[in-house]
């Protein structure tokens, strides 16, 4: 068995002796995430359902946290009608909410320890498979909210796993990010529909955690179930001092046989861009180089890290963001925004002329904080550059923070590389 397929084992209700890709598997899940609605009708819906099923008390009220990541402060009078009566209905059960500066769940779970190997996470949230990076199974929800709250419980099924292995070592204005658009661009958008994907290899093995984070997140844009790196040291050493309960680390079988297996050589890569209007339709950021741009943005649950905002500050420092560019950057999270203040790198946005947001999700689905007009071109880090997105009759375009951040002093697509 794959480790994922043994983690969904421990968690089966009833006990099962073995999981096969598949199977439709009723699970109780450690973490039950759910993010605080923008629309009042959902919940006036979820609330005739429980009353329906006569649930008045969530059994997992423990397990339960709500996250105010989307929208948060308010953009308008209704999505903070929305908010208020959401939040009324988590507190009045007593369910953990998140402050709406607090970050993107997707951070703030594994940096509270409340994700750990071995665990699964429930979310409606698709980018959920980002938490796999610990060597969790971290799956979206689309249906079975519902039994969440009334039972702790949800069904899941066990899905085929893909082998992603990365040997190599970057050059020196080559990141994650390039790599994760790189292989979304060979492998498209249902490269891995509805399957897992494990990544593997030496490039991997030497990733730090931020990074780490990055790669699974992608995993969401070539379509699949859940992301997986198999825990090591690095993953150890960085859960230690956040994780308070006992966690277990599965391990595949030696002997398990992956339904795909793809294998790449990034001692080569240049930086990458996704164009309009696909996460996949990447190119060589050479191909796209010269392109006036409006706004750089950097943030997201895919590149909000402190590693991406160090290495933007690092390109910004003693210069200035383009005076026809709006560079805005939005920490994933409080944890992330604390860590560069302190560390000088905030400071350094701040004399380039950028804008420093709270932590979030920000302008990523198209709410606020970076919303462009008809005809703009943003060059963000987000993590889609679907038509609409971030402003209807705009263009985005996919890249890493180093080449965000190039961009945004240049005013145009430009390469990072002159600036590391």
């Amino acid at each position: 068995m794959h480790a994922l397929h043994k983690i969904l084992m421990e968690h089966a209700k009833p006990k099962r002796m073995s999981v096969m890709p598949g199977e439709f598997l009723e699970i109780e899940p450690d973490v039950f995430a759910v993010g605080v609605g923008l629309n009042p009708e959902d919940l006036g819906q979820l609330e005739t359902d429980l009353a329906e099923l006569g649930v008045k008390e969530f059994p997992p009220r423990d397990k339960i946290f709500a996250f105010l990541d989307h929208g948060a402060p308010a953009p308008s009078a209704g999505i903070a009608a929305a908010h208020k009566r959401w939040l009324e209905f988590f507190r009045a059960r007593g369910i953990t909410v998140t402050d709406g500066g607090a970050g993107i769940s997707h951070l703030i779970l594994p940096e509270r320890g409340l994700v750990a190997p071995g665990t699964v996470i429930a979310l409606a949230d698709s980018h959920t498979p980002t938490m796999g990076a610990v060597g969790a199974f971290a799956a979206p929800v689309a249906g079975g909210t519902l039994s969440l709250f009334a039972l702790g419980r949800c069904w899941m099924d066990a899905p085929q796993v893909n082998l992603v292995k990365i040997e190599g070592r970057l050059q020196r204005d080559v990141f994650a990010r390039d790599v994760a658009l790189h292989i979304n661009g060979c492998l498209g958008q249902h490269g891995a529909q509805d399957k897992a994907v494990e990544f593997s290899g030496s490039y991997v093995r030497d990733l730090s955690m931020d990074m780490r984070f990055t790669l699974c997140n992608m995993g969401t844009e070539i379509g699949s179930a859940a992301s997986y790196i198999q825990p090591d040291s690095t993953t150890l050493d960085w859960v230690g001092g956040r994780v308070k309960k006992p966690f277990k680390v599965f391990d595949t079988d030696p002997d398990f046989a992956y339904e795909e297996t793809h294998e790449f050589d990034i001692s080569r890569l240049r930086p990458q861009v996704a164009a309009p209007h696909a996460p996949d339709n990447v190119k060589p950021v050479e191909e796209v180089e010269g392109r006036h741009v409006d706004q750089a943005y950097l943030g997201s649950c895919a590149s909000g890290r402190l590693e991406d905002i160090v290495v933007a500050a690092e390109i910004l420092k003693g210069r200035k963001v383009h005076p026809n560019v709006r560079f805005i950057v939005t920490p994933g999270s409080r944890e992330v925004l604390r860590a560069a203040t302190r560390l000088g790198y905030i400071e350094v946005l701040h004399e380039a002329n950028a804008i420093v947001t709270n932590a979030g999700c920000g302008a990523c689905p198209g709410l606020h904080g970076g919303i462009l007009a008809p005809g703009e071109v943003a060059i963000t880090c987000t993590t889609r550059n679907f038509e609409g997105r971030m402003g209807t009759g705009a263009e985005i375009y996919l890249a890493s923070p180093a080449t965000v951040a190039a961009s945004a002093v240049e005013g145009r697509i430009a390469s990072p590389l002159r600036y590391l």
